[in-house]
């Protein structure tokens, strides 16, 4: 039998600040955390704060939609040992549509995400690996666990 995702959902504050929000994210992984994302090329603020940290596995045109004006998504993770960068990409989760924080390193599977399956929660979904999303406006977090 398959194993069934355990999702649940934890309120955000309005205006939650930085050591809050890292301390939520400490609960569930306390070790390092894994943050994967599809970055829009416009967040040129978010790259240079990221300098060599964020590792690119590929580049696609971006949004897909026939949405203008188009521009380049790069699709990586940073391995952020320190939660040094978590609450910047949180920040950030109302603009980027991709955002993923695990403790997992699933860097073998960003491969297969391309400008035909762009979607990287399946790849989350489909192994069965444990990771914590953003909802809507940065209100909650959707942790899924199996």
């Amino acid at each position: 039998m398959d194993c069934l995702p355990k999702k649940r959902e934890i309120l955000l504050d309005e205006e939650i600040e930085q050591q809050e929000f890292v301390k939520i994210i400490n609960s569930f992984y306390r070790q390092e955390c894994y943050i994967y994302a599809i970055i829009p090329e416009w967040e040129e603020e978010l790259f240079n704060d990221l300098s060599n940290d964020f590792i690119i596995i590929n580049k696609f045109p971006f949004p897909l939609t026939r949405i203008f004006p188009r521009t380049i998504g790069f699709l990586g993770y940073v391995k952020d040992s320190k939660k040094h960068y978590i609450y910047e990409f949180y920040l950030r989760s109302t603009t980027m549509d991709f955002l993923v924080f695990s403790e997992f390193d699933v860097s073998q599977y960003l491969n297969k995400i391309n400008k035909k399956n762009i979607d990287i929660y399946k790849v989350f979904e489909s192994n069965k690996i444990p990771h914590i999303t953003i909802g809507s406006d940065g209100q909650w977090l959707n942790i899924v666990d199996y």
